[in-house]
């Protein structure tokens, strides 16, 4: 791209490479953890967090596969054994899509006795909960995350769908929705 053609493609100019992908998440990972998963506590003195961007710390073993959620909660027993408590997905705007929540989500909120949470870039919220109603994956919530001036933001857009959703007529759910 030369001077003179720059200011007339914008979106080029703008497009970010492979590198500063991967670092926008590997931060956003790590800002999460920091926030949401800070363990041990006093409530929760057993449990561990740990933080599989850029290298996986904690694998969890799901039937025959081997699966790593950008973040793993598990609780250290007695017994020097560990029970997977919660896994949570940190998504980037390019893997909001159908084919990262089959490949990904899926198999996440399919793991037994355990919560999955999925953080989306803030402003698709609404599309990862169609995509999730599509394909019937029920995270325990949906977050958005976001970098301000003021630092990292995490919000709760909402938790698990209820039993009287599927009560509710159409156009109630659409106004009551978060998005």
């Amino acid at each position: 791209m030369t001077l003179d053609t720059r200011w007339e493609d914008v979106d080029t100019l703008l497009q970010r490479n492979s590198r500063t992908k991967n670092e926008k998440l590997i931060h956003a990972v790590q800002q999460i953890a920091e926030a949401r998963f800070k363990y041990p506590t006093p409530e929760h003195a057993s449990y561990r967090a740990y933080v599989n961007l850029p290298d996986v710390t904690m694998a969890v073993q799901a039937g025959r596969d081997e699966l790593a959620p950008e973040i793993v909660v598990v609780e250290r027993i007695n017994t020097g054994d560990t029970e997977l408590r919660i896994t949570a997905s940190v998504v980037d705007i390019e893997q909001v899509n159908e084919a990262e929540a089959q490949r990904h989500w899926a198999c996440f909120a399919q793991i037994p006795d355990q919560a999955f949470y999925l953080y989306v870039p803030v402003g698709y919220g609404a599309r990862a909960k169609q995509i999730c109603r599509r394909l019937k994956i029920r995270p325990e919530g949906f977050r958005t995350w976001r970098t301000t001036p003021r630092g990292f933001e995490v919000n709760d857009i909402s938790g698990p769908p209820g039993a009287f959703d599927a009560l509710m007529p159409g156009f109630v759910r659409r106004a009551l929705a978060t998005p």
